[in-house]
């Protein structure tokens, strides 16, 4: 079973469906399990012993999620000995939870939030140490990308697997536990743009 994780906030964001409709394209008779961030614990995780856990996109700036949203998915985050993937946000996510920075890519105009925020969106490139995830794969990437954050500092005990000349961190692999983030959106491919699926089977095969 496949536990998912909804980052959004009352479910106002898209990832978690996206996520979900993606890998049961791939494995129509794979169990995923959704369930909302606030819901979300360690001893929640031990009960249902999923093998995989994916934590989505968030649907808001970090700084509208409270420590209390966040706490249950940090202690996911720090204690759990499965193999877990952060897609966008929860690539941010995984950052934040084990002592890296977040923060926006650049803001271009005056405003708050992800208002006048610059947008790294659409099918673009992105270049990779084709270790890991990226195992077996092209040295270049065109995956799908819709972020205005972006992780500025890898927490400790993390290496970076993915870059590209807008976001300097696009994927990050921890040096010991099976733990990615990917900062673009593997769950979106197409048939002109295949290689996102092609991740998820490497971190679903783990």
């Amino acid at each position: 079973m496949i536990y998912l994780v909804d980052n959004t906030i009352d479910g106002q964001g898209p990832s978690p469906r996206e996520l979900k409709a993606s890998l049961l394209r791939m494995m129509p008779v794979q169990e995923i399990m959704i369930e909302p961030l606030r819901s979300v614990s360690l001893e929640r995780v031990n009960e249902l012993s999923p093998s995989h856990i994916i934590l989505s996109g968030q649907s808001h700036p970090w700084d509208m999620y409270s420590e209390q949203d966040l706490a249950g998915v940090f202690s996911v985050i720090r204690n759990a000995r499965i193999p877990i993937l952060g897609v966008c946000g929860g690539h941010q996510q995984l950052a934040i939870a084990l002592g890296g920075t977040v923060g926006l890519m650049e803001r271009l105009q005056p405003g708050e939030g992800y208002k006048g925020a610059k947008r790294e969106r659409g099918f673009l490139p992105v270049e990779t140490d084709q270790q890991g995830l990226f195992a077996d794969l092209p040295s270049e990437l065109t995956v799908w990308h819709s972020h205005c954050d972006e992780v500025k500092e890898l927490p400790d005990e993390f290496r970076r697997t993915a870059w590209n000349e807008s976001c300097d961190i696009q994927a990050m692999q921890h040096r010991e536990r099976p733990v990615f983030g990917v900062q673009f959106h593997p769950e979106l491919y197409d048939e002109a743009h295949p290689l996102g699926r092609r991740i998820l089977e490497k971190f679903l095969s783990l």
